[in-house]
C-alpha cells in the first residue's frame, strides 16, 4: 500500500521499575536515513535498534529519541560521610594553621560541591532494554498508521490529477485528428500555388503531402502516455508502497509531453501541452513524499 515518508510515532512501554519512552520522526528522503539518540546506558543497543526501523521502514530520514526512567525517581542525591569527615579535618587545619576562632558550619561543608551526588538507580538486568524494545515497536506501529494514512490522501489526490491527465490527452488528440486534416488541406493549396498549372503526379503529391502531415501526428505519444497513466494508477492501488517507480514513470510520462509539444502546430495543442506538464510537476512534488 502507498505510503507518506513523513509521519510521527510515539510509543511507551514499562517492564519493571524501568518506564521508557520512544519517539520518531520521519521525513522525505531518497534513501533510509537513521538519527538515533540514546541513553548512555543504552549506547551498545544502538544497531539492534536500527535494525528494527529498518525492517519496518523502507524509505525516509528518521529521527528516533529514546529515554528512560528507573523507579519513581530518576535521579537521587548521596553524601559520601567518609568524603564528609576529610573535608571537616581539612577544616579544622585550615582553621588552626590561619588561627581562626570562628566555629565550621555546614555552609562551609556544603561548598565543597563534590561532597553531594547525583545516582541514577540501577534497574534489574535487562528490565530497561525490554521496555525499550517494546515502546520502540509501538512508536512504530503509531508512525506507520501515520505514514499510511497520509499515503491514502496522497493516493486520492495523485488519482484525480492523472484524470486531469487523461481528460486533456483525450483534447489533445481531437484536436490532433481535426487539425492534421486542416494541415493537409493547406498543404495542398500550397502545393497547388507553387505549381502553378503545371502537370505532377498527383499521387506522389498525395503521398508528400501525408508524409509531412505524419511528422505532426502524435497518436503514438498519447497512446504511450495512456499507457503510463494506467500503469502509474496500477502503482498506486499495488500492495506496496512504490515511491521510486513512479518517480521514473514521472520522468516517462514528461518526455512524451516534450514530443508532443515539439509536435504542436496549434496554440490550443500547445496550451495544453503546458497545462499537462505543469500538472506532472504537481504530481511530481506529491510522488516526492511517497515511501
Amino acid at each position: 500500500m502507498i505510503q507518506s515518508m513523513t509521519g510521527f510515532g510515539k510509543g511507551e512501554a514499562k517492564v519493571g521499575g524501568c518506564t521508557a519512552a520512544v519517539e520518531i520522526r520521519s521525513v522525505n528522503s531518497r534513501y533510509l536515513e537513521l538519527n538515533v539518540r540514546l541513553p548512555q546506558s543504552l549506547s551498545s543497543r544502538e544497531m539492534e535498534i536500527r535494525e528494527m526501523v529498518r525492517q519496518s521502514i523502507g524509505r525516509g530520514k528518521l529521527s528516533v529519541t529514546v529515554s528512560t526512567t528507573v523507579g519513581e525517581k530518576s535521579n537521587e542525591l548521596s553524601i559520601d560521610p567518609e568524603s564528609v569527615k576529610e573535608v571537616v579535618g581539612l577544616l579544622k587545619s585550615l582553621k588552626k594553621s590561619a588561627n581562626i576562632s570562628s566555629p565550621i558550619k555546614l555552609e562551609h561543608i556544603l561548598s565543597f560541591k563534590d561532597l553531594i551526588k547525583g545516582v541514577t538507580p540501577e534497574s534489574p538486568e535487562g528490565e530497561e532494554w525490554e521496555a525499550v524494545k517494546s515502546a520502540v515497536e509501538a512508536a512504530l506501529r503509531q508512525l506507520q498508521e501515520a505514514r499510511t494514512t497520509e499515503g491514502i490522501s496522497l493516493r486520492k489526490d495523485l488519482g484525480e490529477r492523472i484524470s486531469k491527465l487523461e481528460s486533456a490527452l483525450t483534447k489533445m488528440g481531437e484536436l490532433a485528428r481535426l487539425r492534421t486534416e486542416e494541415e493537409k488541406s493547406r498543404l495542398r493549396q500550397k502545393v497547388s500555388e507553387v505549381l502553378n498549372g503545371k502537370e505532377v503526379d498527383p499521387s506522389r503529391i498525395e503521398m508528400e503531402i501525408v508524409l509531412l502531415a505524419d511528422k505532426l501526428d502524435i497518436t503514438e505519444e498519447v497512446v504511450r502516455f495512456r499507457t503510463h497513466n494506467q500503469f502509474f494508477m496500477q502503482l498506486l492501488v499495488g500492495e506496496e508502497s512504490n515511491g521510486r517507480r513512479l518517480n521514473f514513470l514521472l520522468q516517462e510520462m514528461n518526455r512524451e509531453a516534450n514530443t508532443m509539444g515539439s509536435k504542436a502546430f496549434d496554440a490550443e495543442m500547445a496550451h495544453l501541452v503546458v497545462e499537462m506538464k505543469e500538472e506532472l510537476e504537481r504530481i511530481r512534488e506529491q510522488v516526492q513524499n511517497l515511501e
